[in-house]
């Protein structure tokens, strides 16, 4: 087993040892008598490096909006994921039935939070910017039942059967379609391409928009699905640069 880890790097290494630890375990190799102890566990442990992306900027944002190279379909899920707070999962998810613009609100329970003991379940009053962006998903002649959808190219059977619709867009493509019109922008190309920010990098932006236009944490926190502060002042740190801040004393000593 350690042999075997150790063709692999670091991170790759802790997916792996971690993979295997739980094939024995949830598999009863050893109550089985397939195996006399849990092998994995007995190999060395790896710390996974941190994965250390830079955050987005408003210009930089902004740049891939209104860059020609940015599909419309891809606008509108940036303003969308910017304006509501909501992981990838949930805006690719979001259905036009969760849309009540007469009353002027939009629900969503979001995914992550669902096998919590607490569920989270937020009907979103909407401001001018998320109902724009809302009422142009509303408004596009395709038929479909998500909020932001597109038209393919081509309809593939295989790529038809392994979507809940064929308009729907599922979250790996809108990162690899993110990342191309990022990179299409060339708005972050003094970042090493590994570090460049992501759609999920979107989220954080936006929860420190929210608290430089002085909207209080609670309220943030809220709209994030967050269970604590911490997890919120995480996501918020890291837009403004590092300055030096100085304490004021005096040194009034007599010699």
């Amino acid at each position: 087993m350690a042999e075997y880890l150790d063709q692999f790097s670091n991170n790759a290494y802790t997916k792996h040892r971690g993979l295997w630890v739980q094939i024995f375990a949830f598999a009863f190799a050893v109550a089985k008598g397939l195996a006399e102890r849990n092998n994995a566990e007995l190999t060395l442990v790896k710390k996974e490096a941190e994965k250390k992306r830079q955050r987005h900027t408003h210009e930089g944002l902004k740049t891939i909006i209104d860059a020609a190279t940015t599909p419309p379909w891809l606008k509108r899920a940036i303003r969308l994921a910017l304006a509501s707070l909501q992981r990838r999962e949930d805006i690719v998810t979001w259905l036009k039935s969760a849309v009540d613009m007469y009353k002027n609100t939009l629900t969503v329970s979001p995914g992550k939070t669902q096998g919590y003991d607490n569920p989270v379940h937020l009907k979103i009053t909407m401001g001018a910017a998320l109902r724009e962006v809302v009422g142009e998903c509303m408004r596009l002649p395709i038929v479909s039942p998500y909020l932001i959808h597109y038209k393919p190219k081509a309809r593939r059977r295989e790529q038809i059967d392994a979507k809940d619709h064929w308009t729907s867009v599922t979250p790996d493509y809108l990162t690899k379609e993110f990342s191309k019109a990022r990179d299409a922008a060339h708005t972050y190309d003094h970042v090493p391409a590994g570090k460049r920010p992501t759609f999920h990098e979107i989220r954080a932006l936006g929860s420190w928009l929210y608290e430089q236009q002085k909207f209080p944490t609670e309220y943030i926190q809220a709209l994030m699905g967050h269970a604590d502060e911490k997890m919120t002042k995480h996501y918020q740190e890291g837009h403004d640069e590092k300055k030096i801040e100085y304490l004021e004393v005096s040194a009034e000593l007599a010699l």
